[in-house]
């Protein structure tokens, strides 16, 4: 009885083995042949890589460039932003003399026309230092001759006289008039320009040097608070100029709400705007250098500036370059 069961317990020890290896073909044949793991032609990388953080999320931190490397342009071209119309810079300069043009400029102006009040006013602004006669062109050039290379001057104010001729001075001095009605009717070259007047010259120009000490102080102030009204708006129908020039009075704080926020959120727009490298190059140098001056609450407030003046700008749908690309 004994060796009957000892020979069934090899029988079935064999039956087990056989099953096992039929198992074990079965799998080997008839594994699909793409789950089998095959040796890798690639690189290993590590299994713990990040997608970078600019991909994942919208926070200004990750939005800093490395202060080790340059800051590189974003393409945003795969984001498909509608683009923006490039408007061109006024010519305002006569092919021959104003005073041609100056009649035929003043009805388009008197019918609304933004950019002939801009040409009007750029054209006797720049009248404005030029001989009224015959007696102070010869007396300028008296003057200018007593330098030892005096002949480009000599030339460039006989130029200058002959495209000012017919045009008199208190005609000439009505440029400011023209400049600020074409910069309320929403000339972009009006508002740039209205925005690089000094106080000083304005205050001069417009005869209120004797005004006394408080009522002076109201009216500059006014107008310096006129120039920041402007620079606004033509920034926000994409004046690349605008936006420089407001980036620097809240770096300088002569605008300090939120000055350092504010300055370092419009140099990121520049950047993202600006097809010229010269001024990315220079605005990706002021942002990164303002980075670290942020707190966290600065920063946030930041990343919602800049996200205003893009969506405003890109909702305009104008840019208005200061330099040429490539530059």
């Amino acid at each position: 009885m004994s060796i009957f069961f000892a020979r069934n317990k090899r029988i079935t020890q064999l039956i087990y083995i056989l099953l096992l290896l039929a198992v074990f073909l079965t799998a080997f044949f008839y594994l699909p042949e793409e789950n089998i793991q095959q040796p890798s032609t690639q690189p290993v990388t590590s299994s713990t890589q990040k997608t970078p953080l600019l991909a994942q999320n919208n926070d200004i931190n990750t939005l800093r460039p490395n202060a080790s490397t340059p800051a590189l342009k974003t393409d945003t071209t795969t984001n498909e932003p509608t683009p923006l119309v490039i408007l061109q810079k006024t010519n305002w300069k006569q092919a021959n003399n104003f005073y041609d043009a100056f009649s035929q400029l003043k009805v388009a102006a008197q019918n609304g026309d933004a950019e002939a009040k801009y040409v009007i006013a750029a054209n006797l602004r720049y009248c404005l230092s030029s001989p009224i006669d015959d007696a102070a062109l010869q007396k300028q050039l008296d003057e200018v001759s007593l330098y030892g290379d005096a002949g480009t001057a000599i030339d460039n104010l006989v130029e200058k006289f002959n495209y000012c001729g017919g045009i008199t001075q208190a005609e000439r001095a009505q440029f400011f008039s023209y400049l600020e009605d074409a910069a309320h009717s929403g000339s972009i070259a009006a508002q740039e320009s209205f925005a690089s007047l000094t106080p000083e010259f304005y205050m001069a120009s417009q005869g209120f040097k004797s005004l006394t000490r408080d009522d002076y102080i109201a009216e500059r102030d006014a107008f310096v608070a006129q120039q920041v009204t402007f620079l606004n708006q033509s920034a926000q129908r994409g004046s690349e100029l605008a936006l420089k020039r407001l980036s620097g009075l809240y770096h300088t704080q002569n605008l300090t709400d939120n000055s350092l926020a504010n300055s370092y959120a419009i140099n990121r727009v520049i950047m993202e705007l600006t097809d010229n490298d010269s001024t990315f190059n220079r605005y990706a140098w002021f942002e990164q250098r303002q980075y670290p001056l942020l707190s966290a609450e600065e920063q946030q407030s930041a990343e919602e500036i800049f996200e205003f003046w893009i969506s405003t700008i890109r909702a305009n749908g104008t840019f208005y370059p200061s330099k040429k690309p490539h530059s």
